[in-house]
C-alpha cells in the first residue's frame, strides 16, 4: 500500500501562513470564494432578454459596448442615444408636474370616498371595508354575520348605489 502524504492546509493571518484542518479551512475559504464568484458575475453587464427583460450578458466584457470606454462593466448604466442606436424604442419622458397633479387628484378623490363612506349606516361601512378594502369574499362574510349570501349581496348593492349618490352631490 502507497502511504498518501497528509495535504496541509494553511489560511493568512495578519500576514502569517498558519496551518489548520482540512475542515477549518474549508470554512475559512468557502466565502471568500463566494465573494469571488459574486464579483466575477458582477461583471458582467445586463443586456435585454428574449423577453425584454434584463439579463446579465454572457458574452466577453472587452469586447461589449457596455463595459468600453471606462465605464463600471458591473451594469454599466446606458445611454439613450446606445438605445436609439439598437431600435429601442423608449416611452416619453416623465412629466413629474403631471404626475403630482394626478397624485393631488387621487388624494382628493380618496378624501371625498373617505366622507362619503363615513356617511354611510355602520352596517354598510363594514360591508364596504371588508369587501372592498379587506378584499373578503361575501360568503365569508355572509357565515361570520350569520346571514345568507345573497342579503349580504343585496346589502353591498345599496351601500354602493348610496355612495355615488353622496359622491355625485359633491
Amino acid at each position: 500500500m502507497e502511504n498518501k502524504e497528509q495535504k496541509q492546509y494553511y489560511i493568512t493571518v495578519n500576514g502569517q501562513k498558519v496551518p489548520v484542518t482540512e475542515a477549518v479551512y474549508r470554512e475559512y475559504v468557502r466565502p471568500v470564494r463566494a465573494r469571488q464568484r459574486a464579483e466575477k458575475r458582477n461583471e458582467k453587464c445586463y443586456v435585454r432578454g428574449k423577453r425584454w427583460e434584463r439579463v446579465r450578458c454572457t458574452k466577453d466584457c472587452s469586447k461589449c459596448p457596455y463595459a468600453s470606454e471606462k465605464r463600471r462593466r458591473a451594469g454599466a448604466p446606458l445611454s439613450l442615444e446606445m438605445f436609439a442606436e439598437q431600435g429601442i424604442e423608449l416611452r416619453a419622458p416623465f412629466d413629474a408636474e403631471e404626475a403630482l397633479w394626478e397624485a393631488e387628484e387621487r388624494k382628493e378623490e380618496g378624501e371625498r370616498l373617505r366622507i362619503a363612506i363615513a356617511r354611510l349606516t355602520k352596517r354598510q361601512q363594514y360591508l364596504i371595508k371588508e369587501v372592498y378594502f379587506n378584499r373578503r369574499k361575501q360568503t365569508e362574510i355572509a357565515a361570520e354575520t350569520g346571514v345568507t349570501k345573497a342579503s349580504v349581496s343585496d346589502a353591498v348593492r345599496r351601500a354602493l348605489a348610496t355612495l355615488k349618490k353622496f359622491l355625485e352631490k359633491e
